[in-house]
């Protein structure tokens, strides 16, 4: 679960850059998961089949958890292509997205300080022609409770800018919601006054 704000990608975008002869090009991708982040990857490949390096870096996740997070060099020498264009992503920070630059080489080596640059300028380059939209950091709940105490229970979220993305009516209301993790702790401490310690709360993230 993030403690900051981050953004995310709503739409593909690609930028080109040229270094001594060396074009770099590279292609942002929308990615919710790694099967679709790997398919991305695959695409891009399958466009540019003659160029010298695929190199990629992707954060599948809120930017602060490290399981979303990887990159690789393919073949460039090693930390010069994919970690420093994955410092980029994590600086904005970004999250939910991959981007993969396509080197083709122009015949003039860029030495090791040079390729840092290259990758990483090429990440800024495609971040600033993507469009982005802002995200919150969210806590998902999941509230067990009476029908009786339904009502009080949206109430008190709509007070807190929360919303409900599940529900199940049986013999308990069961709601799952999500609210901004900075009004997370009062909602949880309200929501057990008005229970009086009868409604059942667990954490999903």
């Amino acid at each position: 679960m993030t403690e900051q704000t981050y953004w995310r990608p709503t739409a593909p975008a690609e930028a080109e850059i040229e270094i001594k002869n060396s074009r770099f090009i590279a292609y942002l991708e929308p990615v919710s998961d790694l099967q679709q982040a790997d398919r991305a990857k695959e695409r891009i490949r399958q466009l540019h089949p003659n160029a010298r390096h695929h190199c990629w870096a992707q954060i599948v996740s809120t930017p602060d958890d490290v399981h979303g997070a990887g990159s690789s060099d393919d073949g460039e020498p090693g930390g010069t292509a994919g970690r420093p264009m994955l410092a980029v992503l994590s600086g904005k920070p970004a999250g939910y997205l991959m981007v993969m630059v396509v080197r083709y080489f122009g015949g003039i080596k860029l030495g090791t300080g040079g390729l840092v640059r290259a990758y990483s300028g090429a990440v800024r380059a495609v971040f600033d022609v993507t469009e982005w939209r802002q995200c919150l950091p969210m806590q998902r709940l999941q509230l067990t409770m009476s029908y009786s105490q339904h009502q009080s229970v949206l109430h008190l979220l709509g007070q807190h800018m929360g919303e409900v993305v599940d529900s199940d009516f049986s013999q308990h209301v069961v709601l799952q919601v999500q609210l901004p993790q900075d009004h997370a702790m009062d909602f949880i401490d309200q929501l057990e006054e008005l229970g009086a310690g009868s409604i059942e709360l667990k954490k999903l993230d």
